[in-house]
């Protein structure tokens, strides 16, 4: 858009030219239209003007007079000189106000619209230049680095109280479409976009005392609601505290994006959330009862069962509603307590997500809680299915191995810790698969191969003596391998010997 200002004290040209100008182009438009330079300087300071077209013969003050004062009161405006006079003079005086655009009387529209769509390329590079730099500079400043002087900040320092908007989109924010809305947007004192990354744009905004008596929360609950036109998919939201001091703009920036993440427990297609809607609340209690409901069937690996414990936990953390920094901890506090209980987790964790399940991404890129819930619980479900699928066909060949160690080393002393480390399994899972898979534990396993070989031993060496052969099968204690015998055997030792001789 080129806003065009025109100054002539003839108001058939000047009319002719608002005219023409207006009709050629929607790009074009005259913000005023005035029969002196003396009615344009009073009209200014209310104005926004690019260009500015004036007569050099007018009563009272002249053309270059006119562009004289515009070049202390308006240095950035382009200026071009309209008049029937083409003599030397006028083109060496208005030169020296860097005037460098002349039209001649009658006006030839092929020129000026060709010198019009010139300027409004230059106008548009330097307003895009502009913005770039400025943008910058609020990005800088909202990350809480220390930008460099831009001309184009310089009137951002004394804005009063002001407030931040962050918009994380689920599709990346279109930034035009967010500009052109801010640019129709009434009751506000201050309002800047900024482009913080492709899916995360912040509106620093101030409100107007008159239309919004409450303030910066008042305000930016509309803003919030309106500022969605023209983007897609979904959006989520987050208002920070209004600040008065610049310094102080990236706390506001950083608790705004905090209520955008925390915006995740809304529905529909916008997502809203204030920094004060966020509570104080803890989720260690909630996580320590799921660990305790979970325990017993992660031994076993009942996945049904261990699946309606987490679908719970997701159930109880939606009524909590902890911040995404809270949930990404408990999430990967389950995920860790898996990883200890259940050895093929970890190697399906490896083959599935290539070691990682990416939790901390999925946590604060995703905009619902719902989506994290059942993409983590599918991850779960999916991994503990697997392992029940690797355990069962495992199962055999790992208690097969177990029991030819036992049979092998009998004799010795063999603790848990030991064997476990022999079949790269923990001793806790070691012993509950053990068990599940034989109905017996390892200890029973091992006293029944030890009375086995002492029975054996009785029978068909009687030149042994009866602490001996507690000796060769594992029980140096006499009184030990007694009662240990007669407990499983129903008699003594020498008392069984007695019977089979």
């Amino acid at each position: 858009m080129l806003r065009i200002m025109i100054a002539d004290d003839e108001e058939r040209i000047r009319l002719g030219l608002e005219k023409i100008i207006t009709k050629e182009s929607g790009a074009y438009r005259v913000v005023g239209s005035y029969a002196s330079a003396v009615e344009l300087l009073e009209d200014l300071p209310g104005k926004e003007a690019d260009v500015i077209i004036t007569d050099i013969q007018m009563p009272g003050m002249d053309g270059l007079e006119l562009i004289e004062r515009l070049r202390s009161l308006r240095p950035e405006v382009q200026c071009v000189i309209l008049s029937g006079y083409s003599e030397f003079e006028y083109a060496r005086r208005a030169l020296q106000f860097r005037v460098l655009e002349y039209l001649l009387k009658p006006v030839n529209k092929q020129e000026l619209f060709a010198l019009l769509g010139r300027l409004l390329g230059e106008t548009e590079k330097r307003r895009s230049e502009g913005q770039a730099r400025r943008e910058s500079w609020l990005r800088e400043k909202l990350q809480d680095r220390e930008p460099g002087h831009t001309d184009e900040a310089a009137d951002l320092a004394g804005k009063g109280d002001i407030a931040c908007l962050v918009i994380r989109g689920e599709e990346p924010v279109e930034m035009e479409a967010l500009r052109r809305w801010a640019a129709g947007v009434s009751g506000t004192a201050f309002l800047e976009t900024v482009p913080m990354s492709g899916h995360i744009a912040c509106l620093l905004f101030g409100a107007d005392p008159l239309l919004h008596p409450q303030g910066t929360a008042d305000l930016g609950r509309l803003l919030a609601m309106s500022c969605a036109a023209g983007q897609k998919g979904c959006l989520s939201i987050g208002q920070g505290p209004a600040v008065r001091e610049p310094q102080r703009w990236s706390e506001a920036y950083k608790e705004a994006l905090r209520a955008s993440h925390y915006a995740m427990y809304g529905s529909g297609r916008v997502l809203t959330a204030s920094v004060e809607e966020i509570p104080d609340v803890s989720v260690h209690g909630l996580f320590a009862k799921a660990e305790k409901e979970l325990k017993p069937h992660l031994g076993v690996l009942d996945v049904p069962a261990i699946r309606e414990v987490l679908q719970r936990f997701l159930h109880h953390l939606a009524e909590l509603k902890p911040e995404k920094k809270q949930l990404h901890e408990v999430l990967e506090g389950t995920v860790f307590l898996l990883r200890q209980e259940i050895p093929e987790f970890i190697e399906g964790t490896e083959q599935h997500y290539g070691g990682s399940l990416q939790l901390e991404k999925l946590v604060y890129e995703s905009m619902r809680f719902d989506q994290i819930g059942s993409q983590w619980l599918r991850m779960m479900s999916d991994l503990l299915e697997w392992s029940g699928e690797r355990r069962s066909g495992q199962g055999n060949r790992v208690i097969g191995q177990v029991k030819r160690i036992l049979m092998d080393d009998y004799q010795r002393d063999i603790d848990l810790p030991s064997l476990a480390a022999q079949v790269f399994l923990t001793p806790n899972y070691l012993s509950k698969l053990f068990k599940t898979e034989t109905g017996q534990t390892l200890t029973e396993f091992l006293i029944g191969i030890r009375i086995q070989k002492a029975k054996e031993l009785l029978k068909e060496h009687a030149e042994l003596k009866t602490y001996e052969i507690g000796e060769r099968v594992g029980y140096p204690d006499p009184a030990y391998f007694n009662k240990i015998f007669k407990k499983t055997v129903g008699f003594t030792p020498k008392e069984y010997r007695d019977t089979v001789r």
